[in-house]
């Protein structure tokens, strides 16, 4: 079986602000960036490994129940339809 890549987070302090990157664990880097504090800079950093884990190719689980045949036939949606007003 292949290996699957592995990820690490490097938050780093630079006068005001903090840098942040996410490395392969050969030093590569992705992503990266910087915010004025450092829980601003973890949480990018969190949500760049996350979006980056959620658009990998080797995710072939589906956490969803499959779709049923009619939908992306060009059938719509049924309209919603706004209540009387009372006088």
């Amino acid at each position: 079986m292949d290996q699957l890549p592995v990820f690490e987070l490097a938050l780093t302090e630079r006068g005001r602000t903090w840098r942040w990157r996410v490395c392969t664990t050969e030093g590569a880097v992705v992503m990266q960036g910087s915010e004025g504090s450092r829980p601003a800079a973890k949480y990018k950093a969190d949500r760049a490994l996350f979006l980056l884990l959620l658009s990998a190719p080797y995710r072939s689980i589906r956490l969803s129940t499959p779709r049923s045949p009619e939908y992306g036939r060009g059938l719509e949606p049924p309209k919603r339809v706004a209540p009387a007003h009372k006088k």
